[in-house]
């Protein structure tokens, strides 16, 4: 019995041992790490095939710049997140993931943010992306998306940057739901050359094939105006040609009201 006892708690302390020796090790290690140096940066864009606002180049140089530059320091020195909130402070970063890997080099991943529309206001050219966050246009690269000029109601300052609020913020959403609705639907987003914001706020297009002016109104009922656009296309132009009608307003519930060239005024009353 004794020796049993004996060969357990030898085998309970050899363990022991063999647990304290990992930890240990583990200590060491983890300090050891902690010391070595950080040296080199390596930055990925990961949508440079959709939008090219930044560059790596640029990335390496906002961060060499920076006091927060990790290389040639130790790694227990490398403060990951204010460098990504650093780099998301630029207007055209969405997001940034920064992590520092075993062999000292900082890897960074660039998300770009994602315009829908630009915008042409007395302040200059702003891009709206996805979420509705504004920031100016970038003159070393431009984002093929629709362009609304005219009367534009959200007044932005030069070099405007971020999410409006109020009144401002629901002109934007709705401009948002247009351009969702322009981008999942290509043939429509070809067709479509201008968007004009009018005195009264309506919405009008400039389309390539034809030189009608469609005035669609505001942003409600998006996809059931269009239906009725495709409605004019398909059973109104056909019978009456390109030429004879100067607008087309899409405004009104179950009518196409057309303009004709001598400014007289037709109401279609039509099924969709």
């Amino acid at each position: 019995m004794l020796k049993k006892v004996v060969t357990y708690c030898l085998a309970a302390l050899a363990i022991l041992l063999f647990c304290g020796y990992f930890a240990a090790a583990s200590i060491l290690s983890s300090r050891g790490r902690n010391d070595e140096m950080c040296t080199a940066v390596k930055v990925t864009v990961l949508d440079s095939a959709v939008n090219r606002f930044v560059s790596p180049s640029e990335i390496e140089a906002i961060i060499a710049s920076s006091e927060l530059n990790p290389v040639g320091k130790a790694r227990k020195e490398a403060d990951l997140h204010s460098l990504e909130k650093l780099l998301e402070s630029r207007s055209a970063i969405r997001q940034s993931d920064v992590s520092l890997s075993r062999n000292g080099i900082l890897t960074v991943n660039i998300t770009q943010r994602r315009p829908l529309l630009r915008i042409q206001s007395a302040s200059g050219a702003f891009y709206i992306d996805d979420t509705g966050y504004i920031f100016p246009w970038v003159s070393t690269f431009t984002s093929y998306v629709p362009v609304v000029s005219g009367h534009i109601p959200v007044k932005l300052k030069e070099g405007y940057r971020g999410t409006p609020e109020g009144g401002d913020k629901g002109w934007v959403d709705g401009m948002i739901r247009l351009a969702g609705f322009l981008d999942r639907h290509p043939v429509w987003k070809a067709q479509i050359q201008q968007i004009d914001v009018e005195k009264n706020g309506d919405i009008a297009f400039y389309t390539v094939v034809g030189d009608q002016k469609i005035i669609f109104g505001g942003t409600d009922n998006i996809d059931y105006k269009f239906a009725k656009l495709k409605t004019f296309y398909r059973q109104i132009v056909p019978v009456y040609g390109w030429d004879r009608y100067s607008a087309v307003n899409l405004k009104f519930s179950d009518q196409i009201i057309c303009t004709l060239r001598d400014s007289r005024t037709v109401k279609k009353s039509i099924k969709i």
